[in-house]
């Protein structure tokens, strides 16, 4: 009973409690107070991915290459796994018009278009070389074009056109825009645009522009790069070429805005010589006469108003004497060399001299010859210039191309083993005012000749001769200090020339060298210089000498024979004022040169150097090995009569040199 009792009552309690759990219906207001905070975020997260969804797929790069070849940690490096584009116009050309705001990208540096040229096609080594025209503007092209098509034309380089912009063309398309026909342009376009170009900042384009230069003169070594200034290039492109080029030893040359004509001529040099093209340096020496200030002004304007094109200009060393005419000295005072010149920009010298005596021929040689001093002879020149005279516009021009073209260029090997200078006057007489000019005793049909006589009026000379000049001067000096002893052929020049110049005669013609003379003038009846006499005063350092006579000997007849103990006479005078001074080129002297060397010029089969005629000082033709037999003949008579030595045998290789001219020891000589 009892244990019935407690298992029932424990039933009953069960059951008690079962029928007393009742569920119970939630309150709903209370579920949602715990749901809503859930919910909440949920929304607010999934919003946000949303959001971030949008902002990727808005923003997802279109243009990128493949994964594989996305990212590369070499820098600029050549991709030939997508071509460049071929449609003339930008690389992306939905991005054109975009702004210069679009133009942030700095990302690292591939190349896609490159090695289509490059990997391409074999370049083999040979004489011609290579030149780049460099492009950032699509608009330069009609401008460098014919210079580019003419300098493939004259086929003497290899020529390459290389878009390193925003923007690229095709030769086709190139061809088709300027009316150029198929095939009449033989040049090499590249696309050296860096990837993703049109949205690329100027600092990549511009480390842009170095490495694909970089690139491409690995491949083919270059010689030169010609690119236009910052009137029609942009300024960006220049700086990366200049960055890259003094690295690479290249030369860079500038193309003008205004007009290539001034430099066309550029496109018949070969690489070579287009290589030495920024290693010019030249150097002015003027030397004033007492009392004399409107000849110098007058010359002074014309260098100022000559055309420097492309080149470096010159700078001008002004030699004063003791006295300064006060209108020369205002005018100095106020001249600027640059014309823009400022302060430490300035390329030009002014020298006074202290003392108010007349100097001697000798001491007059010698500072002449020590006025200039090249620290790279191979890359220096000095033009002398007379106060007399006044130059032609287009002077430099001339200069640069006969430099390049003769010194430098192929196929003159032995010329410029023998050219000591280029005369820009082209005179009536040689220095002793005796001997006829080549072209005034006979005919001359070449362009131009090549004279054993030396020039004072206007003359350049190179660096490496003028060195000589100085090392000839030095021992001839110690053997010889008054310079009275000459060699029996030496011709004796006139007191119409300064001093120094009869020891340029005695260097010429005992090392074999020529002045190169612009023959090609006289048909025209032009020249690149204007001779004025009106003006004219000897040297100074022969007015000691007629002080005390009369005052007519201090003036000297410029063409035929005179004794120096000769006076002038009125007729003598007026015959020299009479004479026609020939007028200055207005216009290009290069260009009558170039044509006048293509009339059967040159030769198949020669070079131009065998074509130029080579005139001794006494105006015969001789051929090389005639020539240096003499010079030969002429070294063992000055060795003798002004060195002092006993035996000297110009035909030994040790002896080719001025330093063997002069025996010094003489208990050494046998």
């Amino acid at each position: 009973m009892a244990a019935r009792s407690r298992i029932l009552g424990e039933g009953r309690e069960h059951d008690k409690k079962d029928d007393a759990f009742i569920p119970r219906r939630s309150n709903p207001r209370s579920f949602l107070s715990r749901l809503k905070p859930f919910r909440r975020r949920r929304v607010v997260l999934l919003l946000l991915a949303v959001w971030a969804l949008y902002l990727f797929f808005k923003h997802i790069p279109t243009d990128l290459p493949p994964t594989s070849e996305r990212y590369d940690l070499r820098y600029g490096r050549l991709h030939p796994g997508l071509p460049g584009p071929k449609a003339w116009g930008s690389q992306e050309q939905h991005t054109e018009g975009t702004g210069a705001s679009s133009h942030t990208y700095d990302g690292p540096i591939k190349f896609y278009g490159l090695p289509k040229t490059l990997r391409g096609r074999v370049y083999i080594p040979d004489s011609k070389g290579n030149v780049l025209f460099a492009v950032s503007r699509l608009e330069s092209i009609a401008r460098i074009l014919p210079v580019a098509c003419s300098m493939a034309h004259h086929n003497r380089t290899h020529v390459h056109l290389a878009f390193m912009g925003r923007q690229y063309a095709e030769m086709e398309d190139i061809r088709k825009f300027n009316g150029i026909p198929e095939n009449e342009c033989g040049i090499t376009v590249h696309d050296a645009r860096p990837d993703l170009s049109a949205q690329s900042s100027e600092k990549r384009l511009r480390v842009s522009a170095g490495a694909s230069l970089g690139h491409i003169h690995a491949t083919m070594t270059l010689q030169a790069v010609l690119a236009g200034d910052t009137d029609y290039e942009d300024a960006w492109l220049l700086e990366g070429l200049r960055d890259k080029i003094n690295a690479l030893d290249l030369s860079l040359i500038p193309l003008p805005a205004g007009g290539l004509g001034a430099v066309s001529w550029i496109s018949n040099l070969d690489a070579p010589a287009l290589k030495q093209s920024n290693k010019v340096n030249v150097d002015i020496i003027i030397q004033a006469p007492p009392e004399s200030s409107a000849s110098l002004i007058r010359l002074l304007r014309s260098i100022k108003d000559a055309d420097y094109t492309s080149w470096k200009l010159p700078r001008i060393i002004i030699e004063l004497p003791a006295h300064v005419d006060p209108f020369l000295g205002e005018y100095l005072s106020k001249f600027r060399w640059p014309p823009d010149a400022r302060g430490s920009d300035s390329r030009l010298i002014i020298r006074h001299r202290i003392d108010a005596n007349f100097i001697s021929p000798e001491r007059a040689a010698l500072q002449t010859v020590e006025s200039f001093y090249p620290l790279s002879p191979s890359e220096s020149y000095v033009l002398v210039l007379s106060p007399r005279v006044e130059l032609s516009s287009g002077y430099f021009q001339f200069l640069m191309h006969t430099i390049l073209e003769y010194r430098f260029a192929s196929g003159h090997g032995e010329l410029g083993q023998h050219l000591c200078g280029i005369s820009l006057e082209l005179p009536t007489y040689a220095p002793d005012m005796e001997t006829k000019a080549p072209w005034e005793s006979g005919p001359v049909s070449e362009p131009l000749v090549l004279w054993q006589a030396p020039s004072s009026n206007a003359g350049l000379y190179f660096g490496d001769r003028w060195v000589e000049l100085h090392t000839f001067l030095s021992h001839r000096v110690q053997v010889d200090s008054a310079f009275t002893q000459r060699a029996k052929s030496t011709p004796r020049l006139s007191r119409e020339y300064p001093a120094w110049l009869q020891n340029v005669l005695e260097l010429m013609q005992t090392r074999n060298y020529y002045m190169m003379y612009p023959a090609f003038a006289l048909k025209e009846g032009l020249s690149p210089v204007t001779v004025h006499r009106e003006l004219h005063q000897l040297p100074e350092e022969y007015m000691n000498d007629v002080q005390d006579s009369d005052e007519s000997l201090m003036q000297q007849k410029p063409s035929g024979i005179l004794a120096e103990d000769q006076p002038l006479t009125a007729a003598d005078e007026i015959e020299r004022l009479m004479q026609k001074e020939k007028q200055v080129y207005i216009d290009s002297i290069v260009a009558p040169l170039l044509a006048a060397m293509s009339v059967g010029q040159p030769k198949e089969g020669s070079t131009e150097a065998s074509d130029i005629p080579l005139i001794s000082f006494d105006g015969q033709r001789v051929g090389w090995e005639e020539s240096r037999t003499a010079s030969w003949k002429f070294a063992e008579d000055f060795a003798a009569s002004v060195g002092g030595c006993a035996h000297y045998d110009p035909t030994k290789k040790e002896n080719d040199n001025v330093e063997s001219l002069f025996c010094l020891d003489l208990s050494e000589t046998g």
